[in-house]
């Protein structure tokens, strides 16, 4: 019992001491592989929390594979490799080809070390509450897509601060209370577009197309791309989508959403205007199929892969640190 040490002044919670006690232990060598730790209603007794709060932190500790249950008999030790498990809560706003993409390396970087569970709240944030709270305790680590919605504040503040990681949107909101691998938007799009700005003083007028990102996303994409604009003195314009218009010859169109590329390059075909020739298109977030697409279709983007891995790096090495996941312009026969 003398091993698991509660400090009442603490702002970590309860149930995260309790794992914190028992993986000290092991790494010190004072419990071994099959070794019977307290039982639940021990742990009650002697330090007068809730039973529901010990059953939490055990089952954590079960769901890392630090520690393993036998019906009747109690909890024993089940490795000495305490930080080769990690049990991993995923929460994403959408399923894309480039969120498959960071799944993917998510997996494949964690490999044997761990399990990961994905979820979506599509960004409701009724849903992203209930998904939080749910899993607030049953998890080692927690990578989310956050909101831009103080209604989500709550919830996420059930989570220990440093099991969080803020995955891809909302540095600006959220990376000075959580570790962080993001994109900077407004630094992205400006950086992208000065590396392509000798054919973009080509073309007689430069439009942004926002569609329905979520809103930190176009507030800070549109606040670089007008500050580009500006400085190298060129003309242009923003707007949200190009439904009630059609393409004009010596436009380039830097188009965020898939549905509005897809739009535009009817629109195109329909008039006869040919697509890097009369106007220019570079779309946002690479995926294969825009390298076969019209010939090629330039776009501007993080890498999905790197960022995938760079966030299980920092879960690995316990880094709480902020990474800007690096962005390109990548050159193609439609720009």
């Amino acid at each position: 019992m003398s091993l698991i040490l509660l400090d009442s002044k603490s702002s970590e919670p309860k149930y995260q001491q309790i794992v914190r006690s028992v993986i000290k232990a092991i790494d010190n060598n004072q419990l071994k592989i099959g070794d019977k730790i307290a039982s639940v209603n021990e742990v009650c007794e002697s330090t007068g929390i809730a039973k529901k709060t010990v059953v939490q932190a055990f089952e954590q500790l079960k769901k890392a594979g630090i520690i393993y249950s036998v019906k009747y008999k109690g909890y024993f030790v089940a490795t000495r490799n305490t930080h080769s498990k990690h049990n991993i809560f995923i929460l994403f706003n959408n399923l894309s080809a480039y969120k498959e993409e960071i799944y993917e390396s998510i997996k494949e970087s964690l490999a044997d070390k761990g399990v990961v569970d994905i979820f979506f709240h599509h960004d409701k944030v009724d849903v992203f509450n209930t998904l939080v709270e749910k899993s607030a305790g049953k998890y080692t680590d927690y990578i989310i897509m956050p909101i831009n919605n103080k209604g989500i504040n709550k919830s996420i503040q059930l989570l220990p601060q440093n099991q969080v990681y803020i995955l891809d949107l909302g540095y600006e909101e959220w990376g000075q209370n959580y570790a962080s691998v993001c994109q900077y938007f407004e630094e992205d799009i400006y950086d992208a577009l000065k590396q392509g700005l000798a054919k973009i003083k080509k073309y007689d007028k430069l439009i942004l197309v926002l569609g329905k990102s979520p809103l930190y996303n176009l507030k800070h994409t549109e606040k670089g791309f007008v500050k580009f604009c500006k400085e190298f003195e060129l003309n242009c314009e923003v707007t949200l989508h190009l439904k009630k218009r059609n393409p004009v010859k010596g436009e380039l169109y830097v188009v965020i959403d898939d549905s509005d590329l897809v739009s535009l390059i009817k629109k195109a075909n329909d008039q006869s205007i040919k697509v890097g020739k009369e106007i220019g298109v570079i779309s946002y977030n690479e995926i294969p199929l825009k390298e076969i697409i019209g010939q090629g279709i330039a776009t501007i983007s993080t890498d999905f892969n790197l960022m995938g891995k760079n966030v299980i790096k920092m879960v690995l090495n316990k880094n709480k640190g902020h990474l800007k996941n690096p962005c390109r312009l990548i050159d193609r026969p439609s720009f």
